[in-house]
C-alpha cells in the first residue's frame, strides 16, 4: 500500500498542532515509523490561518509561524522518508458575533448552532460556497500554501464534520425531505437563497475539486484525499452522485469498519466508530469502494491501528490478530493505503509494527507476521505471547459496541470510579474529554447508567458481554503470567502489565454498573455491595503498583492522565470508608 500514515500521540489537534510538530514528533519517534513501515504523518490545518489570501483581509494571522514550523518539521520527517499531510476541514465557519461578518456579510451562508458541544458551543455562519469569493478564496490559499511549502506531500479533508463549513455541512436535505433525520444534529430552517436550489452532493463535490484544482496547480503529484465521513448528510449511501462527480485523479477515503453490524446474544447492532471488534468491511465500505472503482478512483482506508474509542487510555490494545484480519482484507482489494490514526495517534507497539510489516509487503501472511513481530519483541518467549493474544482478540470480539458506551462509559478510567454509597446527581462524561474533577482535582461520581443499556442492549447483556470478555481475556493473562515466572523480562512484564491494567478496566467497568444499580437498595443487599466494593479495592491496590511503574492511563485526546497513583490512593481510601459506613448499616 503506497500511503501508510499514523500520528503522534504527543500532538495536540486543538492547540497549536503545527507550530509543536517539531517537537511533538520527536526523532526517535519518525525513526520508529520508518523502521516500522509508515511513511506519513499528519497536522491539523486550518486554511485561513495559515496563508494570506486577496479575498479576505482578515486571513493568515499565524502564517509566518505555521509556515515556518511546516518546513521544519517536513525537512525533520524527511529525514526519514516520512512525508507530512495536512487535514483539511473547509472553509471553516465563524460565530455569528465574529467581527469578520461586519466586513463580509455577503459571504455569509446557513447558519447552524451547537448545544453542549463544548468549546464548539454557539451559532455559526457558513462561508457560503456558493459565492465566487469563497471559491476564489480555496483555490488561491490553497494554490498559495502549497507553493509556500512545497515539501507537502498532500492532504486529506472533511466535507461532513462536527465543524460548520459549507451550507450543507449540516443540514442533512435529503433526510429532512423525509422527515427521517436521526443524527443527532439540531434542525434548523434552511435561509441560504444562492444554496437553497443546489444539490448538496454537488456543493461538496465543487469545494474538493477547486481545493484539488489549487493544490495539483502547484504540486501535481500531491495527494488530494476526500473522506467520506458522515456523507451521509449530503446525500444517501453509499453517495453515488458525489463521488461521481470527483476528479479522477482524487483518492477517496472510506470508514473501514463504519456502517457495518455484528451479533451478539442474537442481536444485531450497528458499529458507527473505529472498532477491532468488528474487523470489516462494511457493507457501507464495500459500496462506496464498488462506485469509485467504477470511475476508475482509488481508494483507500481509515482505520485505528493501536487503539479507539473502544478504549484510549492504554498505549495500544493487544490484539494483533484482529488487526492482521483487517490488513489481510485490504490487501485483498488493492487499496492505496490507509490513515492509522484520528486525533488521538498512534503509539509505536506491536499493532504499529504489524500494520507496517503487512501494509508493506504483500507476501507476507498475517500468522507469519503475527510471529514475526513476537519474535522482535518478546524473543524465546514469542509463542507464549501469540498464544495469548489469541486470547485477547477473540476476547474482545465481545465488546459491548455501542456509541453510548464508547462516547459515555467509564472504561477508560473505570478503576478510579469513586464508589460512594449514596446516589450522585446524574450526568455524562464525555470520553474524549477531560475527567470531571473537583477543586481538589478529584473525581466526581456519576450513578447515570444511560452509557451502559443503550439499544439494542440492556444493562444485564452488557454485564454479560463484559463477563464474557474477561472470561476470554483472564485466559490470556494465563498464559503471560506463565511465562513471566519462567522465564521473566522486563518486555514481558510490560506486557503482562497491560493486559492485566485492561483486564481490571473491564472488570471495574462491570462494578460499576452492578454498584449503581443497587445505590437505593443497600439495607436489602449489603452482601453484594461489600463484595463489589472488596473485589475494586484489590483492584486498586494492585492498579497502584502497576501505575507506579508503567504510564497507562493516559488519553492522548484529552491530554491528561486518566488514572495516577494518587486517584488510586484516594479510590482506596474512599472504598475502605465506604466498607465501614456499609457496616453500620442495619
Amino acid at each position: 500500500m503506497k500511503i501508510r500514515i499514523l500520528r503522534s500521540p504527543y500532538s495536540n489537534f486543538y492547540h497549536r498542532d503545527i507550530e509543536d510538530s517539531v517537537n511533538t514528533h520527536p526523532d526517535w519517534y519518525l525513526e520508529s515509523l520508518k523502521e516500522h513501515g509508515f511513511n506519513g504523518i499528519w497536522l491539523h490545518c486550518i486554511l485561513r490561518n495559515i496563508v494570506r489570501c486577496r479575498q479576505f483581509s482578515e486571513f493568515g494571522k499565524k502564517e509566518k509561524e505555521q509556515i515556518d514550523a511546516l518546513n521544519k518539521i517536513i525537512e525533520k520527517a524527511a529525514k526519514y522518508n516520512i512525508r507530512v499531510f495536512l487535514y483539511f476541514c473547509e472553509p471553516r465557519g465563524f460565530k455569528d458575533n465574529e467581527t469578520f461578518w461586519k466586513n463580509n456579510s455577503d459571504v455569509r451562508g446557513q447558519p447552524f448552532s451547537f448545544k453542549n458541544a463544548g468549546f464548539l458551543d454557539g451559532t455559526y455562519y457558513a462561508l457560503c460556497t456558493s459565492t465566487n469569493r469563497v471559491k476564489d478564496y480555496l483555490y488561491e490559499s490553497s494554490r498559495n500554501l502549497f507553493k509556500k511549502v512545497q515539501g507537502l506531500a498532500g492532504i486529506f479533508m472533511i466535507t461532513a464534520s462536527e465543524f460548520h463549513t459549507h451550507c450543507y455541512s449540516h443540514y442533512p436535505k435529503w433526510k429532512l425531505d423525509k422527515h427521517s433525520y436521526t443524527m443527532g444534529w439540531l434542525r434548523n430552517e434552511f435561509i441560504c437563497e444562492r444554496c437553497r436550489e443546489r444539490n448538496p452532493s454537488d456543493v461538496v463535490a465543487e469545494i474538493i475539486t477547486i481545493i484539488n484544482q489549487g493544490i495539483k496547480s502547484v504540486n501535481k503529484n500531491a495527494d488530494v484525499i476526500a473522506w467520506s465521513w458522515s456523507w451521509n448528510i449530503i446525500e444517501p449511501d453509499p453517495q453515488k452522485r458525489l463521488i461521481q462527480s470527483l476528479p479522477e485523479e482524487i483518492i477517496l477515503m472510506c470508514d473501514w469498519e463504519r456502517g457495518g453490524y455484528k451479533k451478539l446474544k442474537n442481536k444485531k447492532f450497528i458499529v458507527d466508530e473505529y472498532s477491532f471488534s468488528y474487523t470489516g468491511p462494511s457493507p457501507k465500505f464495500k459500496k462506496q469502494y464498488a462506485v469509485a472503482r467504477e470511475k476508475n478512483i482509488r481508494v483507500m482506508a481509515k482505520i485505528q491501528v493501536s487503539t479507539t474509542h473502544e478504549l484510549v487510555s492504554v498505549p495500544y490494545i493487544p490484539v494483533p490478530h484482529l488487526l492482521a484480519e483487517k490488513i489481510e482484507k485490504m490487501r485483498k482489494m488493492n487499496l492505496e493505503g490507509y490513515l492509522g490514526c484520528w486525533i488521538f495517534g498512534g503509539e509505536i507497539s506491536p499493532m504499529s509494527k504489524i500494520a507496517g510489516m503487512m501494509s508493506k509487503d504483500k507476501k507476507i501472511s498475517k500468522s507469519a507476521a503475527i510471529r514475526q513481530v513476537a519474535q522482535h519483541y518478546y524473543g524465546k518467549n514469542s509463542s507464549a505471547v501469540t498464544r495469548a493474544w489469541k486470547y485477547f482478540s477473540y476476547a474482545w470480539k465481545y465488546y459491548p459496541f455501542s456509541i453510548p458506551f464508547l462516547y459515555y462509559g467509564p472504561i477508560n478510567y473505570a478503576t478510579i470510579y469513586p464508589f460512594y454509597l449514596k446516589k450522585s446527581k446524574n450526568f455524562i462524561i464525555p470520553s474524549w474529554q477531560p475527567l470531571p474533577r473537583d477543586k481538589n482535582f478529584h473525581l466526581r461520581q456519576s450513578t447515570d447508567l444511560s452509557w451502559a443499556g443503550s439499544p439494542p442492549f440492556t444493562v444485564r447483556d452488557v454485564i454479560y458481554l463484559l463477563n464474557k470478555m474477561l472470561e476470554t481475556w483472564k485466559k490470556g493473562i494465563n498464559q503471560l503470567e506463565t511465562v513471566a515466572k519462567k522465564q521473566p523480562s522486563f518486555s514481558i512484564t510490560k506486557e503482562l502489565n497491560l493486559a492485566i491494567h485492561i483486564g481490571f478496566l473491564i472488570e471495574s467497568t462491570k462494578h460499576i454498573i452492578e454498584f449503581c444499580q443497587l445505590i437505593g437498595q443497600i439495607e436489602q443487599n449489603k452482601k453484594e455491595v461489600k463484595k463489589i466494593l472488596e473485589r475494586q479495592l484489590e483492584i486498586a491496590e494492585k492498579e497502584t503498583e502497576i501505575i507506579q511503574r508503567y504510564k497507562f492511563g493516559y488519553h492522548p485526546e484529552a491530554h491528561e492522565f486518566f488514572i495516577t497513583v494518587e486517584d488510586l490512593k484516594r479510590e482506596i481510601r474512599i472504598i475502605r470508608k465506604q466498607l465501614m459506613l456499609l457496616s453500620k448499616i442495619r
